[in-house]
């Protein structure tokens, strides 16, 4: 990211880690490393003298920029991490990093198992700190398979090179690139197709992990290139160096060039307004950075209500969320508990129809039994002794009646009970089902027109056949439902990512505010040390005034007394002398007044300034602790 302002220093382009300048763009093809655009294909000679002999008026730099322009710092010293491809056969990349010529031994032990472990804990500490998409752990790392090294490699490589996919070739593509960026052991193609082997595996793991550390090294260095390219001057303190400026512009024009462009009147009048700031002082730097400030402001507020708005979405969406887990769960927990109720209901139910079937029969039987005894006893004569004999048959036979009626009181009474538990049991199923169907108005599915229903009858009754309509119906409903919500959850996840990256590129356009106002502290530092100065000439010329006065004095009583002039000549002298000194000394305190005004108006905006900033910068910082915590919450319940 560039910004540019008018504010001296902020104008210096930053450079983060994860958005490193491709080779066609970078500074180091701007000094012959890259390819240019030609419009005759078959004669560029003639392209690229023609284009020396236009010229721009202003600055003496041509229209379209000339690649013979005299360099103000060796562009050789800048070196590119990511290395592009030519578009044309015949123009070969030179390499700003030394290959060797010579093929050398790696004195390092790859082959120890302790050396493996350190190499393969530092990548994986690595891939994880830059957010590797894929999945990554120490044992794949032991032996991977060719997919995974080939998505390491191109991830890394994406990093000094972006938007780089790797080609249909990556056997002979990636040793070309390792040489390219200047590895000094030699990577063979064959090691290449047998990667997960014990004897090149450790080999490639020690590449991988030297480009690690060169990665580190272009994050470091990328940082502060511009301090050691263009060291500033004592005197341009709060403006850019002047070749930085032209270099600049250079660069800006080529690229331009290189994507088509003809036309370079808006890069001319950037460098001309740079140029005339560096003559002839910065003007209205104040109401720049008020005006930056308020830019700053507005961006920050309309990002504030981005996120409380998504806030609040994501907070109803996790409360919904979680209302629903919680639903299927106890529905899921109360429809086994049914079903296992409904069976042994059932079993019971089975046992009592048995008990009675018997029941029924042996009821049968003593009543065949009876209707032939009452036969045989119309039919035959009875003695003293079978009237005795069936008496007692009698009793025992009425006691039988009475233990089988007993029992069939004892069943009727158990399937009364049984009838009252299952209604029970019913009433129980009625109110959960009115419960669900509650929830469900609530969560906007019942009827089968609302909002999130589409089309699905929810709704559960226990008068029809409420299991087969859960079972066949709402659930499967209720789950691609809740995958539906889970995708949803995921994309808000997305997006607060999203929201963190814009907090964070807030922050540190927060902290290049900082630094700006950190230089006009330096700035008011040093005028008021002038004003200091200015103090200090002006009580010595006051005193010198003095010294004046006396002598004059001193003069005027010798001339009077040598010359014999009047006395009121001498007081019109005396008077005319007064006259001129007050008035220089109320002009030296009018311009202290104007000095100490100017100090105020000063101190007031840039502590109100520092306040607000720093105000800013600790309600953002609350709002992303708020919402990593929240963030890391739903995913421990999850």
């Amino acid at each position: 990211m560039r910004r540019s302002s008018s504010l001296g220093r902020s104008s210096i382009p930053h450079y983060s880690s994860a958005s490193k300048r491709s080779s066609s763009t970078s500074r180091s093809s701007v000094g012959g490393g890259g390819p240019l655009r030609v419009r005759n294909d078959d004669n560029p000679k003639v392209t690229a003298s023609s284009s020396k002999t236009k010229r721009s008026s202003g600055y003496g730099f041509s229209g379209r920029p000339s690649m013979d322009y005299q360099k103000p710092v060796s562009y050789s010293d800048r070196m590119s991490f990511g290395q592009g491809k030519t578009p044309n056969k015949g123009l070969r990349r030179a390499s700003h990093m030394g290959v060797p010529t010579t093929i050398l031994k790696d004195p390092r032990k790859v082959s120890d198992k302790s050396f493996q472990a350190i190499c393969v804990a530092k990548l994986v500490e690595f891939l994880t700190e830059k957010g590797y998409p894929h999945k990554l752990s120490p044992e794949i790392l032991k032996a991977p398979p060719r997919k995974d090294f080939f998505q390491i490699f191109e991830f890394l490589y994406s990093m000094l090179t972006p938007r780089y996919r790797i080609g249909k070739k990556p056997e002979e593509e990636i040793p070309k690139i390792f040489k390219e960026l200047g590895y000094p052991f030699m990577i063979s193609k064959t090691a290449m197709y047998a990667l997960g082997s014990p004897h090149t595996w450790p080999t490639i793991l020690a590449a991988l992990v030297w480009m690690v550390d060169l990665i580190k090294f272009g994050m470091r260095v990328g940082k502060s290139i511009d301090s050691f390219l263009f060291p500033p001057n004592e005197d341009e303190f709060d403006t850019l160096p002047e070749s930085q400026i032209l270099f600049d512009y250079v660069e800006k024009t080529y690229i331009a060039y290189m994507e088509g462009n003809d036309s370079f009147e808006d890069y001319d009048e950037q460098l001309s307004n740079h140029l005339n700031q560096k003559l002839y002082g910065i003007s209205g730097g104040i109401e720049n950075l008020d005006e930056e400030n308020k830019r700053l402001e507005n961006e920050l507020d309309s990002l504030e209500q981005e996120i409380q708005d998504t806030q609040e979405k994501l907070k109803k969406m996790q409360e919904e969320e979680v209302c629903l887990k919680e639903n299927d769960e106890k529905m899921n927990k109360y429809l086994a508990e049914m079903d296992g109720y409904v069976e042994s209901l059932e079993k019971n139910y089975q046992n009592v129809e048995k008990e009675i079937e018997t029941l029924a029969a042996d009821l049968h039987n003593i009543k065949a039994s009876n209707d032939e005894k009452q036969l045989i006893f119309e039919s035959q004569e009875f003695s003293q002794e079978d009237i005795e004999q069936i008496k007692i048959h009698r009793k025992d036979m009425l006691r039988q009646i009475d233990d089988a009626e007993a029992r069939v009181a004892n069943v009727d009474q158990e399937i009364w009970s049984e009838e009252m538990r299952a209604s029970k049991m019913l009433e129980t199923v009625e109110s959960s089902c009115n419960e669900y169907n509650d929830l469900a108005q609530l969560l906007k599915l019942i009827p089968s027109t609302a909002q999130y229903a589409c089309g699905v009858d929810y709704e559960l009754s226990s008068r029809h056949n409420a299991r087969d309509k859960f079972t066949d119906v709402v659930k499967p409903a209720l789950q691609s439902l809740k995958e539906q919500w889970a995708e949803v959850v995921h994309e808000k996840s997305k997006e607060l990512m999203m929201e963190k990256d814009v907090y964070e590129q807030c922050s540190a356009d927060c902290m290049d505010l900082d630094n700006e106002l950190k230089l006009k502290e330096s700035q008011l530092k040093r005028l008021e040390d002038d004003l200091e100065y200015k103090k200090q000439i002006g009580q010595k010329e006051f005193e010198k005034q003095q010294e004046e006065k006396e002598g004059l004095e001193k003069e005027m009583s010798q001339i009077k007394l040598s010359s014999g002039k009047t006395l009121s000549e001498g007081q019109k002298e005396v008077r005319d002398t007064q006259k001129s000194v007050e008035s220089k000394m109320r002009s030296m305190e009018q311009d202290l007044e104007l000095y100490k005004t100017f100090l105020k108006k000063s101190f007031s905006k840039l502590i109100d300034h520092k306040e607000r900033v720093e105000g800013i910068l600790e309600t953002m910082t609350q709002k992303l602790e708020e919402k990593l915590q929240t963030v890391k919450i739903e995913t421990e319940r999850s």
